[in-house]
């Protein structure tokens, strides 16, 4: 059982149900409600914007899935790979297949930073430089790895990814 801060009004839950005594009316009063939803409502109004702020940054922090993966972030995902394969001697190329997480920041003076964590997978593609990756088939049992990079673009309506900032694979 609590005091409500400068109200005067107390308030306690039983199992499932809220109650409040209002000193001046000296009755219980039942409420089939939330505890906590009338505490937030009521009792700290600055609560319920932290909680959805929290709660936003949350959602917006989940993993992706392929529908709802920003098309720029895929061109610069697939610029970094052709990159990674490129300064490395496997020989087969790798192929982003799904996109774990990423993230986008402003980067002075007028570029974007993708920060993206991908998985890759052995292609049946050679690796010699000159190859399409999107002509590449995953191999049978291929080999998979994790990579995390960060890519530098140049913004605008058809992003341009232009460096490689970060490429680290295992």
């Amino acid at each position: 059982m609590s005091t409500g801060p400068g109200h005067g009004t107390t308030w306690g839950c039983d199992e499932n149900t809220f109650w409040s005594r209002d000193p001046d009316a000296g009755s219980r009063i039942q409420r089939q409600t939330s505890f906590l939803a009338d505490l937030f409502y009521t009792k700290m109004p600055g609560m319920v914007s932290l909680i959805a702020a929290v709660l936003v940054a949350h959602i917006m922090s989940v993993s992706c899935s392929e529908e709802t993966i920003n098309p720029d972030v895929v061109k610069a995902a697939n610029f970094a790979i052709e990159f990674h394969n490129r300064m490395t001697n496997y020989p087969y190329a790798y192929k982003v297949v799904d996109i774990l997480s990423n993230s986008v920041q402003i980067y002075p003076p007028s570029r974007v930073k993708f920060s993206i964590k991908v998985r890759a997978a052995q292609t049946t593609c050679r690796n010699n430089g000159s190859m399409n990756l999107e002509d590449c088939s995953i191999k049978a049992n291929a080999q998979m790895m994790i990579c995390i990079f960060d890519v530098l673009a140049v913004p605008g309506e058809n992003v341009v990814p232009e460096y490689v900032l970060l490429q680290h694979c295992v």
